[in-house]
């Protein structure tokens, strides 16, 4: 998989609505390009995009398809700033950084879960419930593929992490097993992100608890 740990787009002059987790608080786009000033010169090789009625983004001369929340890969490069370019009129969250690439063992555990209530009466019938929503999950195991990068990466993003906010996704890798190739999701113990050593080089383990957020 492909994960934004690091987004710098936290530390830019971008608009408060594209910077928060919750992807129902929109940013309209009433003026375009979209111009984001970053706090510094990054690195910067993947877009994450969240909520919005486009399909096609132009962001820094290169165009990105959207086809659900989660991470887009775009080519390696180093700037202060994006100017994007969209047809959409709104977008919930954008994220910028570098996508960490940790590959994930062959057992992959999708779900589809729903936070419903529904309750059975005394004559066996179903009440349903009121309320609640369906989201999707999964959980992937990574054996001795995390470095000193992606903990670096991690170490650079936990003040938001541990805030609870949510990753941007890549599955390409994982979509020949699952039903979905991207994904906006928090980590089950995103707060207290403990890692397995068991061999001598700087590599750890860790299974990733996704579930979907919006």
């Amino acid at each position: 998989m492909e994960i934004l740990f690091n987004d710098v787009i936290q530390l830019s002059d971008a608009p408060k609505q594209l910077k928060s987790p919750a992807l129902s608080e929109v940013f309209k786009i009433n003026e375009q390009p979209i111009n984001i000033k970053l706090d510094k010169e990054r690195i910067i090789n993947c877009i994450g995009i969240g909520n919005t009625d486009g399909n096609w983004f132009m962001i820094n001369g290169h165009n990105v398809d959207f086809n659900g929340n989660g991470l887009y890969l775009i080519p390696r490069t180093a700037t202060d700033s994006l100017i994007i370019t969209t047809n959409a009129t709104y977008i919930g969250r954008i994220a910028a950084g570098i996508s960490c690439h940790i590959p994930t063992s062959i057992t992959k555990e999708p779900a589809f879960c729903s936070t419903s209530e529904p309750r059975v009466t005394l004559s066996g019938q179903i009440i349903s419930g009121v309320g609640g929503y369906n989201y999707k999950a999964v959980s992937l195991d990574s054996r001795y593929k995390i470095n000193e990068f992606i903990l670096s990466e991690i170490k650079e993003g936990y003040k938001y992490i541990g805030m609870g906010y949510p990753f941007f996704i890549d599955l390409t890798e994982e979509s020949y097993k699952l039903p979905f190739n991207k994904l906006y999701a928090t980590e089950r113990n995103q707060r207290q992100m403990g890692f397995e050593s068991g061999v001598k080089r700087y590599l750890y383990s860790r299974r990733f608890e996704f579930e979907e957020r919006f």
